[in-house]
């Protein structure tokens, strides 16, 4: 069973793995981690990196950094 949890950092799904009559364990991790995943990729366009981009250290999106 899956359900979200409200806490300080957000919403989040988690799974219920083990529960009895005081306990319920839940596990916080997205379901495919530990899995082994492949991805087939078509790079589209290429560009250099901006200013931002190179003083930050990594890629902004469109419309800017959002950190």
């Amino acid at each position: 069973m899956q359900f979200t949890a409200s806490g300080p950092e957000g919403h989040r799904i988690v799974t219920v793995t083990k529960f009895d009559d005081k306990f319920v364990t839940v596990d916080g991790n997205h379901p495919l981690a530990g899995k082994t995943l492949h991805f087939d990729v078509k790079i589209v366009d290429i560009r250099d990196a901006s200013a931002d981009e190179l003083s930050h250290g990594h890629v902004h999106g469109v419309g800017g950094h959002h950190h």
